[in-house]
């Protein structure tokens, strides 16, 4: 770990030991896997070999784009995997955190295991939709393709706005903080 990482964890969470991740995921109880599609596969099977999976233990991930198939070393160890997929564009920033209190969540996994996965979205302040294994790749293909085609039709509104003269052409394409009734006169004509 680096030291701006063992900063940052001290800064966010101070007082609280800094521990190798094998041993976090051993004394774990639920592990959530929030890391980039293509390095899931990878870090599931390392942590496999390291051993780090314990029965019974509850193991989800965030992709999009996979189900609980990716998680095969983790139910070889007898723990259960679980796929909670925030259907929402994160920002980095805290107020994602209270964003996922209005998400929907596409849910998989075993039968018996949904409503332990759909119960953990729900305690979340958000909403489970179950999505078959054999339906993952349709339902992340449908959510990127609104995204991409959402950010295109954004930019080129922009670029016509901009056209005409607009200089801040985002303020009239964002969402207002306020309804144009409770807005001030001279705002409320700017939607």
């Amino acid at each position: 770990m680096s030291e701006a990482s063992r900063e940052r964890a001290e800064s966010l969470l101070p007082g609280v030991p800094i521990l190798e991740i094998q041993e976090i995921v051993e004394r774990s109880e639920l592990v959530l896997l929030a890391v980039p599609d293509d390095a899931l596969g990878e870090l599931v099977a390392g942590l496999a070999k390291l051993g780090a999976w314990q029965p019974g233990q509850l193991v989800a991930h965030t992709s999009g784009r996979f189900g609980v198939g990716i998680l095969k070393p983790v139910r070889a160890a007898g723990a259960i995997p679980l796929a909670l997929h925030p259907a929402m564009t994160f920002t980095g920033m805290s107020l994602d955190l209270t964003r996922l209190m209005d998400c929907t969540f596409g849910v998989t996994a075993d039968a018996a295991m949904l409503p332990i996965a759909q119960a953990l979205v729900v305690e979340m302040g958000a909403e489970p939709v179950a999505i078959a294994e054999a339906d993952r790749t349709l339902y992340h293909a449908a959510l990127a393709h609104s995204s991409n085609h959402m950010v295109t039709l954004v930019a080129q509104s922009s670029q016509l706005l901009r056209d005409i003269g607009v200089d801040a052409p985002e303020r009239m394409l964002g969402p207002c903080s306020a309804p144009p009734w409770r807005t001030p006169w001279p705002q409320a004509n700017r939607h």
